[in-house]
């Protein structure tokens, strides 16, 4: 799943086997991804480890986009070790490093970032004198200049909110349930869940005052969710709503912002 760091929607999703690896189609996801934006636009594309792999760095330089993404630890910790760390100013704990470093199948060596932080001291024993000391390591590799590693680390943390917005996706709206046996048909309900999602999200933006950055749970609670008894009179049917009820302006607000909506081919316009 692929989101806008600026508004939580969803802008790509594929819905795979279970069993399928992590970095299995990686490019030509962001492929497909990227293909709808702007040629004049640039963006930096900020992934977990899942895409760490040279043919995905060499597409996004290719294209014009920066990248910032996770690095796969297993066989290179003992690179790390290797690195000339420095001290983090006003982070206790902290060191940082930047190198640059070709992987065994690569074509060319590419910029790592790394930060490391403290987590304990152990005494050696008596055959051996001094402190041992453990760290927790995070490795990045990334072409965006002009940046520290200490916010090369709290920018790509920052990538922890769309563990929040899948999650969303997933329980809230869903997406997560395997209703069928049917693996294409369990797909496309997997798009319509997103595509709720999206609505959801589109409909809080428009109408602003901070609902959107409301949860699909809260919108459902406060603006749909709602005591009501669906009448029939005159050859018509009528819902009736309770004159007064929580939320009422915001969802006053809403419906007036969806009424001046117009649609008009492949854009929408507020009048």
């Amino acid at each position: 799943m692929a989101f806008n760091a600026d508004t939580s929607e969803v802008l790509h999703s594929w819905f795979r086997s279970g069993d399928a690896y992590t970095g299995n189609g990686a490019t030509p996801f962001l492929q497909e991804l990227l293909s709808h934006l702007p040629k004049d636009k640039t963006v930096t594309v900020r992934a977990d480890s899942g895409f760490f792999d040279e043919k995905t760095l060499e597409y996004l330089g290719t294209i014009g986009h920066h990248y910032l993404i996770k690095v796969k630890l297993k066989g290179l910790k003992g690179l790390l070790f290797e690195q000339e760390w420095q001290k983090i100013a006003d982070h206790h704990g902290w060191e940082s490093t930047v190198f640059i470093h070709k992987c065994g199948s690569w074509d060319k060596p590419r910029q790592f970032v790394a930060v490391r932080k403290l987590i304990e001291e152990k005494e050696e024993n008596f055959l051996f004198e001094g402190v041992s000391k453990v760290y927790e390591y995070f490795c990045y590799v990334t072409d965006l200049e002009r940046i520290s590693p200490w916010e090369v680390h709290k920018t790509y943390g920052k990538r922890a909110t769309c563990e929040t917005w899948i999650e969303e996706c997933k329980s809230q709206m869903g997406a997560s349930k395997i209703r069928t046996s049917d693996f294409i048909a369990n797909s496309i309900l997997f798009q319509c869940a997103i595509l709720a999602y999206n609505l959801l999200k589109w409909m809080a933006m428009l109408a602003g005052h901070g609902m959107e950055h409301w949860e699909v749970k809260t919108i459902r609670r406060w603006l749909i969710l709602k005591a009501a008894k669906l009448v029939h009179s005159g050859r018509q049917l009528f819902l009736k709503i309770q004159s007064t009820f929580l939320k009422q302006k915001q969802w006053c607000i809403w419906r007036e912002m969806i009424e001046r909506i117009e649609f008009n081919h492949n854009r929408y316009e507020v009048t």
